[in-house]
This record gives structure tokens, sequence and C-alpha cells, in this order.
């Protein structure tokens, strides 16, 4: 299972189920789409989908967690670039990538439930514990398969 997590060469061939390819794709859109949106609306990102309001702080602080925002977003590109490199050129990390996106979403379900009592529950919860459930199921697809990888 190490050798499939960590290949000893990085192609396009890809031995687990063809389903973790498939569920990869809406996660990354879903990921892209909520980093831009922090990255590019953080005022926006932050009264919608994280139920914060502005109003209760000062327009420096205001200005600091509208910053945090689009750096926790900008983080959230990154890592769904990658993964979208492995998806369409490099297929052998497919599941080095899912790891990689199951370590994000274990640490943001972490904080979110680590802050509900503050927070309450929001839209973004919900969405970053479904994320997480199909990053599992990725995961475990990814992990699943012939022994021979295919090529693609």
């Amino acid at each position: 299972m190490l050798k499939r997590i960590l290949p000893v060469t990085i192609g396009n061939s890809f031995g687990g189920h063809p389903l973790a390819i498939w569920v990869m794709i809406p996660i990354l859109l879903i990921k892209v789409t909520m980093g831009a949106t922090s990255m590019f609306a953080g005022q926006l990102a932050a009264r919608g989908a994280h139920k914060v309001s502005l109003d209760a702080f000062s327009p420096e602080a205001r200005q600091m967690l509208v910053l945090a925002l689009g750096r926790a977003g900008l983080s959230t590109v990154v890592v769904a670039l990658f993964c979208a490199l492995a998806l369409v050129r490099y297929r052998a990390m497919i599941p080095v990538a899912y790891v990689l996106m199951l370590v994000e979403q274990t640490g943001r379900a972490y904080l979110m439930l680590r802050e509900a009592t503050v927070t309450g529950k929001s839209s973004a919860t919900v969405v970053n514990f479904v994320l997480l459930g199909l990053t599992v199921i990725g995961l475990v697809a990814s992990l699943c398969g012939n022994s021979e990888a295919k090529g693609v």
C-alpha cells in the first residue's frame, strides 16, 4: 500500500479504482471555488459561508480577518492545483494527492469542531465535512484496484 501512496516512479499510470478519478473532479472544483472566493471576495465569504458579522469588528480587525481568509484561500487553491496536476498529468500521484487533501480536510474539521461553540454551524462546516467524506472515499478507491498500474 505504501508503494501506491509513494510510487517509485511518477508517471501517468494509475492502478487504483476509476472512482478515485471521478470523485476527485468535484472535490477540486469545490476547493478551487472556495479558495478563489476567499481570496478575491473575502468579505462575501466571511458573511456568507462563514456567517461572520463583519460589522461587529473594527475596520482594522475586519481587514485582518479578510486577509486571513484570503491566505487560507490561497493555500486551498495551491493544494487543489497540485492535485489537479496529479489528476491530469501524473496519475501515479493520485493516492498521495488524496493523502494531502485528507490531512488538510481533517485539520479543517478539527478546527471547525473546536471553534463550533464560538461560530456556530455554517454552510462552510457542512461543505467541509462532505469534502472530508468524499476525500476518504477517493483515497480508499485510489488504493484499491489492480496491482498493475494502467497507462492512460
